[in-house]
């Protein structure tokens, strides 16, 4: 109950709207990856549009200081004794009910301006291509600057996968991220474009465990491959090449075996360089170890080398900026293209009326509540 009826129980307010965010965005992005990941017939006409949700966390600040604001404001209005005749009671809960329905409103206008689609005619494309993983290397070491002192190695090696994927054609590629350990981070597809904005959103972060496990990320690699298909298979790897593991060799040659071919790309000079040292997305110096000396890292060209000879495949290192590809396209071109057959939508259904009239609805029942207390819950706090 609260003491005084007339200001906003600021707890109350606050475990409510934390407990709705929490049930709200686990359910989101849950139905988000199941729907792009595992119902092929859906997508958003306008995903961008989706970026907008994240204007509701500013929303919810907004609303939490508004009502701390409030209070402050009443307390330095009046003894609390004369509060009662100058103000009417106000409702906490309410109050929530109100931010709960504006903030929904939102949300579902979002959706709706990015348009829900589900595909409802199909036909058939036959295209020849291989299929190709890339492995990205996203350690610690890869946030040197030895290529380049405006970009780090990520950096490049970022560009020059999206210049690999400006020069297939029908060719399907996904993306493995690794550092200390390795996982998915796009499963195979045809809609380069998709890969494009997947890749733009890795960074160090994303790994935990650092170190450079390059046989883990071949063994991902393969994972992902689905070998009754009968299409021919690639691995690209870029990496500096510092693997702390030591099976790379031996994961590579396995590939092979399998008819995988595995190519390298070395990000990074064979001098020594300094890490930068990022926390909190803010350069902080230069990472030490527990003694205190400078940590530096280098291109280790001999093993990437060895990795592309035991897979078969082609070696090439980048220059600055530029990483030259066309040696490692070549041989990828070399590799005999399958006829890949896959279903394409011809005809999308929008859905985002039903979104539009939620968000309209919503709208409205927060205009009709008010926060006043009610008469009838108002007298039995009293007694």
């Amino acid at each position: 109950m609260e003491q005084n009826q007339h200001t906003y129980n600021l707890r109350v307010i606050l475990i409510a709207v934390l407990i709705w965010e929490v049930v709200f965005w686990s359910v989101y992005f849950g139905l988000y990856f199941f729907l792009i990941d595992q119902v092929e017939a859906f997508r958003f006409e306008w995903e961008a549009a989706l970026w907008g949700l994240l204007s509701i966390p500013l929303f919810l600040s907004g609303y939490l200081f508004l009502i701390r604001w409030k209070n402050t404001v009443l307390e330095r209005l009046a003894d609390n004794r004369l509060i009662p005749f100058l103000t009417q009671p106000v409702s906490s809960i309410k109050s929530f009910w109100r931010f709960f329905f504006f903030r929904n409103a939102l949300t579902f206008l979002i959706i709706a301006l990015a348009n829900p689609q589900f595909g409802k005619g199909t036909t058939k494309a036959v295209s020849e291509g291989i299929e190709i993983m890339v492995a990205l290397d996203i350690s610690n070491s890869m946030r040197a600057l030895d290529l380049d002192p405006k970009r780090d190695r990520l950096q490049v090696a970022k560009m020059a996968i999206e210049q690999l994927l400006n020069n297939l054609h029908g060719d399907k590629v996904g993306l493995v991220l690794f550092a200390g350990d390795a996982f998915v981070q796009l499963p195979m597809t045809t809609d380069y474009g998709a890969a494009k904005i997947f890749l733009n959103s890795v960074s160090p972060e994303m790994m935990s465990n650092q170190g450079t496990a390059i046989g883990e990320a071949i063994d991902e690699c393969m994972s992902s491959f689905d070998f009754e298909n009968g299409v021919n298979k690639s691995i690209i790897i870029l990496s500096d090449g510092e693997d702390h593991e030591g099976s790379a060799t031996m994961m590579a040659e396995q590939a092979y075996s399998e008819n995988v071919i595995v190519s390298t790309v070395g990000m990074g000079t064979p001098m020594g360089t300094p890490i930068p040292d990022i926390k909190n997305g803010q350069y902080v110096g230069m990472k030490k170890d527990k003694d205190g000396n400078t940590v530096t890292t280098r291109l280790n060209e001999a093993m990437l080398k060895e990795v592309a000879n035991a897979g078969g495949g082609a070696y090439t290192a980048a220059q600055g900026t530029y990483v030259n590809l066309s040696g490692l396209l070549d041989s990828i071109r070399s590799i005999d293209k399958t006829e890949m057959e896959s279903k394409l939508y011809t005809d999308y259904k929008d859905y985002f009326q039903w979104f539009l009239g939620f968000g309209l609805l919503c709208f409205v029942i927060e205009f009709f509540i008010s926060e006043r207390r009610s008469g009838i819950i108002h007298k039995l706090q009293e007694l």
